[in-house]
């Protein structure tokens, strides 16, 4: 049970460490959900072992074949996300409490019983075997969304271990005051860390302007500054762009519209939500600041706080 409900919290992305851990997926699926079905599964095992005693087996091979997966993504954490998430730990730990309160059961009930030695190694194996399945499935099966989908959504140095997002709603009236100054420093912050742009719909018809933003942010770099603002002015005229209307409002630029498959557009809005969610945005506009190798963040608040200096001055603070 505790597994499950840490599953559905590991989707809701309520965790301020899931920002990073959120981009990972396990054979195409959300750890979340992943988790859900996983547990289910084993809740069904235990309501059913009374009747059927092969469903004991099925359930220590399911959570030896999890531990082993678990230890992959110990293993993500540490060495390629940098961060630890607490949910996932919490899963972790459940998983490895499970496995080895099923060993201390299984190893000491045989030998109560007299069971001879060789079902005991035979155990051994077989958890062995198991463990060894699950972290060989995880090894292949896990990957970033983003090495998936191909999809960049940055600017700037991809190097670089600190990123600035900008954190807006396209009705947001404080956002439009902020987003002349943000124009103008974007070019300079582009030379020496990552820039990301994060539509956070506060308004719900922002969303109808976000797969349009994704396209222009993956496809159009050089220009997605210009082809952001002539999507602001367009918000001012409509709050449902159609197709024929975003074309007309970037032809002064000499852009043509192209076709995003399903699969990129919702990597698009599941990392925005990952990215404003995870840092606990509340409000628009928000820039974040966050540096991978010294696990600090910093948020700054309001067209009144978003400047060229505060936000120097928070990449030099969280790169201490």
């Amino acid at each position: 049970m505790a597994g499950l409900i840490l599953s559905v919290v590991s989707l809701l992305k309520i965790c301020s460490a899931c920002s990073e851990t959120g981009q990972y997926r396990i054979f195409g699926m959300d750890f979340g959900w992943f988790g859900i079905a996983f547990f289910i599964a084993i809740l069904c095992a235990l309501i059913l072992r009374q009747r059927y005693r092969w469903c004991n087996w099925i359930i220590a091979l399911m959570m030896f074949s999890a531990a082993g997966a678990e230890a992959r993504f110990i293993w993500i954490q540490k060495y390629e996300i940098g961060q630890w998430c607490p949910v996932c730990l919490g899963l972790a730990a459940t998983v490895f409490l499970t496995c080895t309160a099923i060993s201390w059961e299984t190893l000491r009930s045989s030998t109560t019983q007299g069971a001879p030695m060789k079902s005991r190694i035979l155990f051994i194996i077989v958890a062995t075997l198991c463990f060894a399945t699950g972290l060989g499935g995880s090894i292949l099966g896990v990957k970033k969304t983003a090495d998936a989908a191909d999809l960049d959504l940055f600017l700037g140095k991809k190097s670089s271990p600190t990123t600035v997002y900008f954190v807006s709603d396209w009705f947001c009236p404080a956002c439009k005051k902020a987003e002349p100054a943000i124009e103008k420093m974007v070019p300079e912050l582009a030379k020496s860390v990552k820039v990301g742009f994060v539509d956070m719909p506060i308004h719900k018809e922002s969303l109808n302007f976000t797969p349009y933003n994704l396209q222009f942010l993956a496809f159009e770099k050089e220009k997605y500054l210009s082809l952001r603002s002539a999507l602001a002015k367009l918000a001012l005229k409509t709050k449902s762009p159609g197709e024929a209307e975003v074309q007309a409002a970037v032809n002064p630029l000499g852009v043509k519209l192209r076709q995003m498959n399903y699969a990129d557009t919702l990597f698009g809005m599941q990392s925005n939500l990952t990215v404003y969610r995870g840092f606990n945005v509340t409000a628009t506009p928000t820039a974040i600041i966050t540096n991978s190798k010294t696990k600090k963040s910093k948020l700054l608040v309001g067209d009144r706080d978003i400047n060229e200096q505060a936000i120097k001055a928070a990449i030099n603070e969280v790169g201490r």
